[in-house]
């Protein structure tokens, strides 16, 4: 009997940069739209709020890129948003705490 080396399963992912596909593109997108809006709002207030125009483009490119590092991808695999998630659906749910009461080093 031959013995050869079955090929495990590829995924492929689209990137644009390396580390950026759809869903960092998406999040970038979802934060430049909460900016530009922002950025309306601004303008609504007397006198365009007293912002300079480097005010108005940090108003706009910076929830595009926390949108964009909530979406980057860790080195252990998950996003920045994945970590949040589970952060917080631990801190949800019951723990049980051992204590050993007969110790005397507490």
């Amino acid at each position: 009997m031959n013995r050869y080396l079955i090929p495990r399963r590829i995924t492929q992912r689209w990137e644009i940069l390396p580390g950026w596909g759809w869903r960092e593109l998406g999040a970038a997108g979802a934060g430049l739209g909460i900016g530009a809006v922002l950025l309306l709002l601004s303008l609504l207030l007397p006198a365009g709020g007293g912002w300079g125009i480097a005010g108005r483009t940090l108003l706009v490119l910076l929830p595009a890129g926390c949108g964009a590092g909530l979406a980057m991808p860790m080195p252990t695999g998950g996003s920045m948003l994945d970590m949040l998630l589970d952060a917080r659906a631990y801190g949800r749910t019951r723990h049980l705490y051992l204590y050993d009461l007969g110790r005397d080093d507490v």
